[in-house]
C-alpha cells in the first residue's frame, strides 16, 4: 500500500507474493496506490499481484490492484494473479484506476484466469478504468480479463471491461473479456463498455 498527499513514483515493480495451502482459503496480497492530491506516475514500473492455489478444497483468491490519483495515472503493465482450485471458489483480482482531474494512461491491463477444476465457482477480476474529471482523457494498450473455469457443476464469470472519461477515450490495440464454461450451470462471459461523456471514442 502507497499513499502520499502529493505524487506517487514508482521507477520499477510492485509485486504481491503467491499464496497456497490444501484445503481453506489461499490470498494473495492486494497493490493499492493513491495520491490524495497529485499523481500516479508508474510508467517504468510492472505491477502485478500472486497467484493464490487451493490444491484441495477451498477458496482463492488473488489480489487486485487499485491505482487512485487526483491528477493523472501513468502506468506501465498492470495484472493480477491466476486464482486456482481443486474445489470450491475461485476469484482473480479486480484492477481499478481512477484519475479525479486528470488523465489516464496505461499500457496492458490484464486480470487472472479463475478455474476450479471440480466442483465451485470461478470468477475471474473484472477491470475499470476512469478518468472522470473535465476533459480528462483515457488511453491504453490492452486490457483482457481472465478464462473462468469450472470442470464440473458450478458457475464461470469472466470479468467486464469497463472504460469511461469525460474526453476521449483511445485504444491502440485490443480489449478482450475472459472465455467463461462450465460442464453443468451457468456460465457468462464479461461484457465490454467504453464510454466517453464529452469526447470521442478511438479504436
Amino acid at each position: 500500500t502507497l499513499l502520499a498527499d502529493g505524487d506517487v513514483t514508482v521507477n520499477a515493480s510492485l509485486e504481491t507474493g503467491t499464496a497456497d495451502t490444501v484445503d481453506g482459503d489461499a490470498t494473495s496480497g492486494l497493490v493499492s496506490v493513491t495520491s490524495s492530491n497529485g499523481s500516479v506516475a508508474m510508467s517504468a514500473a510492472t505491477v502485478m499481484t500472486g497467484d493464490a492455489t487451493v490444491t484441495g478444497n477451498g477458496t482463492a483468491t488473488s489480489g487486485a490492484i487499485t491505482l487512485t490519483a487526483e491528477r493523472n495515472v501513468d502506468s506501465d503493465a498492470l495484472s493480477t494473479g491466476v486464482a486456482s482450485a481443486a474445489e470450491g471458489d475461485a476469484t482473480s483480482g479486480a484492477i481499478d484506476v481512477v484519475a479525479t482531474s486528470g488523465n489516464v494512461t496505461l499500457t496492458t491491463v490484464t486480470s487472472g484466469d479463475a478455474t476450479v477444476a471440480g466442483n465451485g465457482t470461478a470468477t475471474s477480476g473484472a477491470i475499470t478504468l476512469t478518468a472522470s474529471g473535465a476533459n480528462g482523457t483515457l488511453t491504453l494498450d490492452d486490457a483482457l480479463t481472465g478464462v473462468a473455469s469450472v470442470g464440473a457443476t458450478g458457475s464461470a464469470t469472466s470479468g467486464a471491461i469497463t472504460l469511461l472519461a469525460d474526453g476521449d477515450v483511445t485504444v491502440n490495440a485490443s480489449l478482450e473479456t475472459g472465455t467463461a464454461d462450465t460442464v453443468d450451470g451457468d456460465a457468462t462471459s464479461g461484457l465490454v463498455s467504453v464510454t466517453s461523456s464529452n469526447g470521442s471514442v478511438a479504436m
